[in-house]
């Protein structure tokens, strides 16, 4: 079955991608045998999955969007200066291999765009009715705003430093045609809607039961309180923080999820804080993945002096960095090791072949940046300290408390996951910790690829 689909997958991707040399000019080759698949809910379904299994590739959420490329570009590993890692870490955006990285995760995220936007040319043809039609076309939409986000987050522009100049296509349609490109106020515009329709259409999916299967394991698929979580990042970007707040409290008061607390993560083994996700990827073949990636002997680390006395600022206690990291002796050197990823046998079922990409605990982190009233935002503090089994005293007292707070959460708490470079770039950061390298449009403003420039 897995297999069937994954060659619709592949079968689908060459009809959109091949001969293309702008990722944006799709050519269809044939209308009937792409409508074919459309015929059935089954077709629908598999459409819908092949996306998803796009999104896992290693080019993308498979690693470099979570705790490959971005991880080093936020200074969380350790990198070789005359390997691509070194590059990365440097942002060097011009070099051969870094361009060939970023032109790659450009198309992968434009290509899981066009297959969305295959499947919703067809969505409203008649073959699915109520909650399916509902379900499919609520998490196509969403997944393409999901995209056409990262590609902001990527490709786009500081927050505040925005200006009426077009900088990326957000894509609606397959089409022979280029697409137009987009400014700012444009790009969101769209984006909001694609926001908006999907809650809609979802709402009335993930707040009822159901009995088909294809409903099941909503927090692996794009769900209404991910797109919710969607909508609370969003507009934290956007800066517009009253929004912000108000969509990640619908999250948190919906109580869909619940915080990790520490006998979850030691005695559970929920390493990678399952309760918490949102929307998350299950990968199958992620023990392989992170077994090459991290696990291995010389695969990456961080120093431990770094990590236990800079981040974590030598809190013994903390959940994290007791249990989530450990110090591992090889033939050529000790590594300190972040563990969320290690596929052992005795792990939590639920958090086996997971890749987090929203999880409730941001909601919370959203809330208390958006919110002025320590009596607001300090029980939610105290929420997160308690999960985490923090003993040290932290000052929330005042606006620069809270925010240093945050902003250390951020860093400690989504390691590995690919969040940070996102928050140093999210606030123009011009200090990024453990780099020389100051915090500048040329740092956080990866360059759109070569080929494409020619159709901004």
């Amino acid at each position: 079955m897995k297999k069937a689909i994954y060659n619709i997958v592949i079968c689908a991707c060459t009809i959109l991608l091949c001969s293309c040399d702008n990722w944006l000019d799709v050519k269809p080759s044939s209308n009937e045998e792409e409508s074919e698949v459309y015929t059935t809910e089954t077709g629908f379904e598999n459409a819908l999955t092949g996306i998803y299994i796009n999104m896992k590739s290693k080019q993308l959420y498979g690693e470099r969007l979570t705790m490959g490329m971005l991880e080093y570009m936020a200074q969380h590993w350790v990198a070789n200066s005359t390997e691509i890692t070194g590059f990365y870490s440097n942002y060097d955006y011009e070099n051969a291999a870094v361009e060939v990285s970023v032109k790659e995760v450009y198309a992968g995220l434009y290509n899981v765009i066009l297959n969305a936007n295959n499947l919703l040319r067809f969505v409203d043809n008649g073959v699915l009715q109520g909650d399916k039609r509902n379900l499919i076309k609520g998490e196509a939409l969403g997944l393409r705003a999901f995209c056409h986000f990262d590609l902001l987050r990527l490709f786009g522009p500081i927050p505040g430093m925005q200006d009426g100049k077009k900088m990326l296509t957000y894509a609606r349609v397959v089409s022979k045609e280029n697409l137009p490109v987009s400014n700012w106020d444009e790009y969101i515009t769209l984006l909001k809607q694609d926001l908006d329709e999907a809650e809609t259409l979802l709402k009335g999916i993930d707040t009822k039961s159901h009995h088909d299967n294809f409903f099941n394991y909503r927090q692996n698929r794009m769900n209404y309180w991910a797109v919710l979580a969607l909508k609370a990042r969003f507009y934290l970007w956007i800066q517009d923080y009253t929004k912000a707040k108000q969509y990640a409290l619908q999250v948190i008061n919906g109580h869909w999820r619940s915080l990790c607390q520490k006998d979850d993560i030691v005695q559970s083994k929920d390493y990678i804080a399952s309760k918490e996700h949102l929307f998350s990827l299950h990968v199958y073949n992620l023990k392989e993945l992170t077994e090459l990636f991290i696990y291995r002997s010389a695969g990456v680390y961080m120093p431990e002096r770094y990590v236990k006395k800079e981040l974590f600022a030598s809190d013994v206690t903390d959940v994290r960095i007791n249990t989530l990291w450990k110090q591992v002796t090889e033939t050529s050197r000790t590594r300190f090791v972040l563990m969320k990823y290690k596929q052992d046998d005795d792990i939590l079922k639920s958090s086996a072949e997971q890749i987090p990409l929203i999880r409730l605990y941001e909601m919370y982190l959203i809330a208390i940046e958006c919110s002025d009233a320590p009596d607001e935002y300090k029980p939610w503090v105290n929420e997160l300290l308690k999960a985490r089994n923090v003993s040290q005293q932290v000052n929330v007292e005042t606006q620069e408390g809270k925010k240093a707070f945050v902003a250390t959460e951020y860093n400690k708490e989504f390691y590995g996951e690919g969040q940070q470079f996102f928050q140093y770039k999210r606030r123009g950061d011009r200090n990024i910790l453990w780099t020389n390298k100051e915090g500048t449009k040329s740092v956080y403003v990866l360059p759109i690829p070569k080929t494409e420039i020619k159709y901004q």
